[in-house]
């Protein structure tokens, strides 16, 4: 069940962590400045934001197992008219229709390993459920540029959506619910919309929900950004700028691995001391990516790629854990989702904030020291966060 959630990502996020690499084409193309590319990027998050607390509630309702199997499909189906797109509203509108099947996957795929998973490795399965993203990206951005370069970016886009939709058809053929499910709801849980003002009182979750839009910054910074300030800052072509962003990626992988096992093992279930290092982590890579030059060796550029990664990549399925286990099971798919759309806003808003701060200064360095401080900021709301027991 692990490795079919985690294919099914894989499937629904091709694109969505894909598509930065083909930023230059896109670019070139239509002639677009840094922050009209960020707000195109940035429609498919536009898209996941308005349709997570939804998810959530569906999800709790019905079960992951439909949105498991909606989700790729949708994003496969609104590719296909991204393809086709003849200007960069339209392609953002297409992204944004493909983002809205992309945030039925988070709240279904962790209420999978919430119902599947005891707490005890819990956090090590939400790790791995979530590397299933930035292997999306391991995977695309090596190969979208390649299959640009063979078919167009569009040609790229329609290899993409069939790839959602046979991920898909995995989960129809092989994802199941678990033997034992959650019973009755206790009589003073409320689920589904009803629930998120007793959700949004919970100071601890409501803390731990704010963290989200801190940590994604570095994220929607590094995911559009790193392979085109490399491509414009060294002069590299565009496979070889994607490369970093792919490196990146695998640090990402690592990270969500990494920081769910540390959490299981190194602090017997607890996320709040995992969480807490990744700030610091990803401010330390911001600070080194402002300081690059011409004469910066390429295995520290490689290095930095791993670093912010691993910190700023990595620390989803951790704090996603952390969410649900605050909520319980039976609010879990909510919680999740409402989550989700909160971490998204900041999805939405960095992209272009990032490309117009680089256009502003005419340097990324400023837009990287910026992102150094908002990563320091979500520092402040660590005191607010309680420790959950493990069950």
């Amino acid at each position: 069940m692990l490795g079919v959630a985690v294919v099914s990502q894989i499937g629904a996020s091709y694109v969505h962590q894909g598509l930065p690499a083909l930023a230059p084409l896109l670019q070139a193309e239509w002639s677009l400045s840094r922050a009209e590319l960020g707000a195109v990027l940035g429609a498919i998050n536009v898209g996941v934001l308005l349709a997570s607390a939804a998810a959530g509630h569906a999800v709790d309702r019905f079960g992951e197992r439909p949105l498991l199997v909606a989700g790729p499909l949708g994003v496969g189906a609104a590719t296909l008219l991204a393809a086709l797109s003849p200007a960069p509203p339209l392609l953002g509108l297409a992204l944004a229709g493909a983002g809205i099947a992309l945030g039925t996957c988070a709240p279904s795929g962790g209420k999978a390993m919430l119902v599947w998973f005891p707490p005890r490795i819990r956090g090590l399965a939400m790790g791995l459920r979530q590397t299933s993203v930035p292997l999306a990206g391991v995977i695309s951005a090596p190969t979208l540029p390649l299959l640009a370069l063979a078919l167009g970016w569009r040609g790229a886009l329609v290899a993409s959506a069939v790839i959602g939709g046979l991920s898909a058809l995995l989960v129809v053929v092989a994802y199941h619910d678990p033997p034992a499910r959650p019973t009755a709801v206790p009589r003073h849980e409320r689920t589904g919309l009803a629930s998120y003002p007793a959700l949004l009182r919970d100071r601890s979750l409501l803390a731990t929900i704010l963290l989200g839009p801190v940590l994604v910054a570095g994220q929607w910074t590094v995911v559009p950004y790193l392979g085109l300030y490399l491509y414009e800052r060294f002069g590299w072509s565009v496979p070889e700028a994607a490369a970093y962003l792919a490196l990146a990626q695998v640090g990402g992988v690592v990270g969500r691995i990494a920081w769910g096992l540390a959490s299981d093992l190194v602090w017997g279930g607890r996320r709040k001391p995992a969480l807490l290092l990744v700030p610091p982590v990803g401010a330390a890579g911001a600070l080194g990516l402002a300081a690059l030059s011409h004469q910066t060796p390429a295995w520290l550029v490689a290095l930095l790629a791993l670093v912010m990664g691993a910190s700023v990549i990595g620390w989803n399925g951790l704090l996603l854990a952390y969410v649900a286990e605050q909520a319980g099971p039976h609010r879990a798919g909510t919680a999740i989702g409402l989550a989700v759309s909160i971490i998204f806003l900041g999805a939405v808003v960095y992209p272009p904030a990032f490309g117009w701060l680089v256009d502003r200064a005419g340097s990324y360095q400023p837009a990287w020291l910026a992102l150094a401080a908002v990563l320091l900021a979500g520092l402040a709301l660590f005191p607010s966060m309680r420790e959950v027991a493990p069950a």
